[in-house]
């Protein structure tokens, strides 16, 4: 909801202007009935119908401009909340955005921003008829008070009893809203698994029967109970306002409340609410569905919304990045114990370990993704915390195990030449594979390892100082795998790159520098004569 203040506050003026406007155009509607009380219901013999049809005219071109208005500022605020959201999942930590949860994010980003469009599409119609009503009940106080009060009461007992409804239809909404979030989450696993799913039928039907068809029904009972009560309340503001209709003539006739034409205007007067009354009842459970998307946004802990990406300049000249006592943990499931090694600028260092030993937990501090428990990082007298840690990570590119391949083909600043294009493409092998054309790949559906090539392309096109790899060779052919080692390696060395590798390819260890080893959420560094035979051995003991 803070976001909705925050944009009505930055567009007052506009907002009042459209309430102002809306209210004209309730005068003008009151406008209309007075005019068929005064001259088409009492006046029969001389009625000026072009003053008639003018004032129809100007009502309906006063209420489209308003509605076509309002439906502006809505599809404008839609777009500002979705660049909102956007960049600030991109501006929030990757272990706040994990704790989140992909499928809860991705369903904000979808039935979320959906419903909340939808909701500012029925405000303008929502804010007209309150106006709207508002005004015809003035008038209908003038045209006779007795029955304007029992017009008041009525419609109030509709209310209340549509404000029961309505508490129903939120509650079942928002629990089929929380249906969508596990709906989200077993597409992204089916899709995901798609492979495993379809070798092994019995847990594909596990799966499908216990996991989504519950979620599914759940979801459709509770829209369905939702949508019941929904229509409840639609058609008993239908059937009621009729009778009130029939009331207010009764009333007004046996009890001389009224006089013929001032009952018969009263009552058109009804007929003509009926119109916004249904509406903006009818427009609840969409607005209902806003709120539920709206607070499911909020909920989603992201960073502050910032408009803007801030240059960052890039570190220069520097010499070496120093691990200080750095620790992390994460929720207690994991612990990596202070680890002091320095990283020199030029060098090649090689990363073995098992699993879970806190290879990658190592490499996300590398890389500024994890922030240490305690300890710090420097670059050469440099600490990095949050006011440079962004421009820390100007030094970094990687390309993990389970990496993203963007195509756009940036360089450290704009996009990367042809000339540069056309080098790394040829040297990995990759110029009759694809191209590129406006600074973009044109084709990437390859296997695993050329995608895996695409990826070094991209990342070496970013002409930054440390290159980060996790288990970058393994998808590669013994051919391509020994050109990695042997061939690119050594000229990335050669042009004065700093390369940290997670790998457990023993016959190329000869290619490091240095070896650290990951063990038991302990880093540190191999030391002897012959650490390739060292590194080797304890690379055989891992299976």
């Amino acid at each position: 909801m803070s976001f909705i203040i925050e944009m009505l506050k930055n567009n007052k003026l506009k907002f009042l202007s459209f309430l102002f406007f809306s209210f004209i155009t309730s005068i003008v509607g009151v406008f209309t009935l007075i005019f068929i009380n005064d001259y088409l219901l009492k006046n029969a013999q001389n009625i000026p119908i072009f003053y008639f049809l003018i004032l129809l005219l100007v009502f309906f071109t006063s209420s489209t401009m308003v509605e076509l208005g309002l439906s502006i500022f809505g599809q404008n605020f839609i777009f500002k909340m979705q660049k909102r959201i956007v960049k600030q999942i991109l501006d929030t930590p990757l272990l706040r955005v994990a704790k989140v949860g992909k499928a809860r994010i991705l369903a904000s980003l979808g039935s979320d921003v959906r419903n909340i469009s939808f909701g500012l599409l029925r405000l303008p119609e929502f804010l007209q008829s309150s106006i709207l009503i508002f005004c015809t009940s003035i008038y209908l106080c003038y045209l006779s008070f007795e029955i304007f009060i029992f017009c008041a009461v009525w419609i109030a007992v509709i209310f209340v009893t549509n404000h029961f409804l309505m508490m129903k239809v939120y509650y079942y909404f928002r629990k089929a809203r929380e249906n969508d979030d596990a709906l989200q989450n077993n597409y992204q696993n089916i899709l995901d698994g798609h492979k495993e799913l379809l070798i092994n039928q019995e847990r594909a039907k596990f799966y499908y029967e216990l996991e989504f068809e519950n979620n599914a029904k759940a979801k459709k009972k509770n829209s369905t109970l939702g949508n019941l009560f929904n229509n409840l309340s639609n058609n008993w503001t239908n059937v009621t306002l009729l009778a009130l209709v029939g009331m207010e003539f009764f009333l007004a006739l046996k009890y001389n409340l009224a006089s013929v034409n001032e009952a018969t205007t009263i009552a058109l007067s009804i007929l003509f609410l009926r119109t916004p009354l249904v509406s903006m009842i009818s427009s609840f459970p969409t607005l209902l569905l806003a709120k539920i998307a709206l607070d499911k946004i909020e909920k989603l802990e992201l960073d502050e919304y910032k408009e803007n990406f801030e240059k960052i300049d890039y570190i220069e000249n520097w010499k070496q990045i120093s691990f200080k006592n750095v620790s992390f943990s994460y929720e207690e499931n994991f612990s990596l114990n202070p680890v002091n090694i320095d990283i020199k600028k030029g060098e090649l260092i090689f990363l073995i370990g098992k699993n879970g030993s806190g290879k990658s937990t190592f490499c996300m501090l590398l890389t500024g993704l994890f922030k240490p428990s305690s300890g710090e990082i420097y670059v050469d007298n440099m600490p990095i915390d949050e006011e440079n840690l962004k421009r820390y990570k100007t030094l970094i590119s990687a390309v993990f195990s389970d990496f993203h391949l963007f195509s756009k083909t940036l360089s450290k600043n704009g996009f990367a030449s042809e000339e540069r294009i056309a080098f790394w493409l040829n040297f990995l092998e990759l110029n009759n594979k694809t191209n590129v054309s406006d600074n973009e790949l044109t084709f990437t559906k390859l296997s695993t390892g050329q995608k895996k090539r695409l990826a070094m392309l991209i990342a070496l096109l970013e002409e930054r100082d440390v290159l980060v790899l996790d288990e970058w060779a393994a998808d590669q052919d013994p051919v391509f795998r020994k050109f990695f080692y042997k061939k690119l390696l050594p000229l990335l060395k050669e042009q004065g790159k700093t390369i940290f590798a997670i790998t457990h390819d023993d016959a190329y260890f000869d290619s490091a520098d240095r070896i650290l080893l990951a063990q038991d959420g302990n880093i540190s560094e191999l030391k002897g004569e012959n650490i390739k035979e060292l590194a080797k051995n304890l690379v055989e003991k891992f299976d």
